[in-house]
């Protein structure tokens, strides 16, 4: 299984849990409730621990599909796991430290921008569409699982056009995409969402609280953007051309970047041991991932979309400014040794 395939294959995971929740949210809020192990089944937790059934199941995979090879600098196998030679024995992270850390960075940002964009769609197309939480639900599942197919064309792609002009121009242009992608998400013109309840006074900005609340029997679900958020008032709608334009940029620029900053990584380390140093890579994804959600309920919910994604922006400008400074150091271990011309 190459770096390739295994990025396929893991980034796919988030595609398919979106997938679930989609097929799923037929099963309502309220679901089933086993009492005999206290676990409620509805369209938020079913999904979830279908995920983690996956979850399992890849581990059973990993430990019966995956062998672990040993080969030389030149890519023939050897016997003896205690082989050492004069290219192993330079530390390779002190050789490629800032490779590195524009590669961690980058792998930073991605999963970053990644997991923030697709936590938020949920409560974003609630605030600016006037959806309720099963069409949230059901229509981001949709939009995410058709992501997916598109993530697999890319990666056909990508594979052709690393090959056709290598893998930095590749890197390069996914993090531009991406870029695009959330720039577009800018709020812009005159139209402003609905705010929930705000219809009671005849579309006015209400600012007595009392009267936006619903009646304590009414079954009907408050729809629009919260009065809370005090951003909605003055924050300009997000039409849903520009969010469809978005979920497809992004959809396109992630998996093309998240194979090639692995790829990339993996062919500067070259044939020595990669484990360790794959994981410091993967470990900075998973900081980003434990960082997004937390952004989401605070910045946006605080300070609304216009401040969020713009420092998302931010964010990507400065991982493109980073690669473009370390692009001439990012050079694979087998043509920085003159074995392959690139």
């Amino acid at each position: 299984m190459t770096i390739t395939d295994t990025q396929l294959y893991i980034s796919d995971t988030d595609k398919t849990t979106g997938a679930l929740q989609a097929c799923l949210s037929f099963i309502g809020e309220e679901g089933v409730t086993l009492d005999f192990i206290a676990l409620k089944l509805n369209m938020y937790t079913t999904p979830a621990l279908l995920a983690a059934v996956f979850g399992l199941i890849n581990i059973l995979l990993v430990v019966i599909l995956l062998r672990e090879h040993h080969v030389d600098e030149d890519g023939r196998h050897i016997q003896s796991i205690n082989y050492t030679s004069e290219a192993r024995a330079t530390p390779v992270f002190y050789i490629q430290s800032r490779q590195s850390f524009s590669l961690f960075k980058a792998s930073f940002v991605l999963c970053c921008d990644f997991v923030f964009f697709f936590r938020i769609t949920t409560p974003l197309s609630m605030d600016m569409f006037a959806w309720t939480r099963e069409e949230a639900v059901l229509y981001n599942g949709i939009i995410l699982c058709c992501i997916g197919f598109v993530s697999i064309l890319v990666f056909l792609a990508v594979k052709v056009a690393a090959l056709r002009f290598g893998d930095r121009p590749v890197l390069l242009i996914g993090l531009v995409i991406i870029f695009c992608g959330f720039f577009i998400l800018l709020p812009w013109g005159n139209h402003y969402p609905k705010i929930q309840w705000a219809d009671i006074k005849n579309n006015s900005f209400v600012t007595q609280m009392p009267d936006l609340i619903p009646a304590p029997n009414s079954t009907v679900e408050p729809t629009g953007c919260p009065i809370e958020q005090t951003w909605c008032q003055y924050t300009p709608a997000i039409h849903i051309a520009q969010f469809f334009s978005a979920d497809f940029l992004i959809g396109v620029g992630y998996p093309a970047c998240n194979v090639m900053s692995y790829t990339l990584y993996s062919k500067i380390l070259g044939p020595k041991p990669q484990g360790v140093y794959m994981g410091w890579l993967t470990a900075s994804g998973s900081g980003a991932r434990t960082l997004g959600p937390v952004f989401v309920s605070h910045v946006y919910t605080h300070l609304g979309p216009r401040w969020t994604f713009s420092l998302i922006c931010g964010m990507v400008a400065g991982a493109i400014i980073l690669l473009i400074l370390a692009y001439r150091r990012l050079i694979a271990f087998s043509v920085r040794h003159g074995r392959i011309v690139e």
